[in-house]
């Protein structure tokens, strides 16, 4: 039976506190379950410009009342370790309560690549693709985005492992994940954006090989491994059959 995992266990593994043997089986969770995606996504906030504005509050703030002495009696702290932990309970709760957009990125790539980051061949490999249900899935997003994605279920040096469909600042992404013969993460990711067209072009993103281009409002981008050769000569394959 696959572990419920909770939201302080997803916010340990977002600052990298999660023991090994849980990240790796909330990893392989995250593989199979789009809306335990959805619930990591919405715990990652940025946390550094909600640690600035408290800093701006705390500026603000009157000085704490001295203390006569230091209270060494685990007993004597609980209270005050309770009171602290409201206030700044309360603070985040007033800073996060007025309607704030925050943007993930501006560049849907850089995005695309702090996601991809995370992923490890374990990720991809619990359970082998179904082809009828593959194929029912790569037509629905074809629909979306309005292009034939069925070519890009066949790369070179590549294999297929799912296809899922997220959201990018309220636009629909759709990525398809691969493993490359050595059992490195690899995907393909597809949104529509408002670019002119440009032909594939690699670049290292996030510590990754990346390639992407534009083709009439859609934007593409192959990424994985370490290797920008590779990654240019599968972007430019698809680029002449997607």
């Amino acid at each position: 039976m696959t572990r419920a995992f909770s939201d302080a266990d997803l916010t340990a593994y977002l600052d990298g506190e999660l023991e090994d043997a849980s990240e790796r089986e909330l990893e392989m969770a995250l593989a199979r379950d789009p809306d335990l995606v959805a619930r990591l996504e919405a715990l990652d906030f940025p946390r550094d410009e909600v640690k600035t504005a408290f800093d701006t509050l705390l500026d603000k703030a009157p000085p704490p009342p001295s203390m006569p002495r230091p209270l060494r009696n685990t007993g004597q702290m609980r209270p005050l370790l309770i009171a602290a932990s409201l206030i700044v309970g309360i603070s985040i709760g007033v800073l996060m309560s007025s309607p704030v957009t925050y943007e993930l990125t501006d560049d849907w790539k850089l995005a695309v690549a702090n996601y991809q980051a995370l992923y490890v061949a374990e990720t991809l490999t619990p359970d082998d693709p179904d082809p009828e249900g593959t194929g029912a899935r790569i037509a629905a997003f074809s629909e979306t985005l309005g292009r034939d994605l069925r070519p890009a279920l066949n790369s070179v040096g590549l294999t297929f492992r799912r296809a899922q469909i997220l959201g990018l600042n309220g636009a629909p992404l759709v990525q398809m994940a691969y493993l490359s013969e050595g059992g490195v993460p690899f995907a393909i990711c597809m949104t529509r954006v408002d670019e002119a067209d440009y032909a594939p072009m690699a670049e290292t993103l996030v510590g990754l090989a990346a390639a992407h281009w534009v083709d009439d409002g859609i934007g593409f981008l192959v990424i994985g491994g370490g290797d920008e050769a590779f990654v240019e000569n599968i972007a430019r394959d698809l680029s002449a059959r997607l």
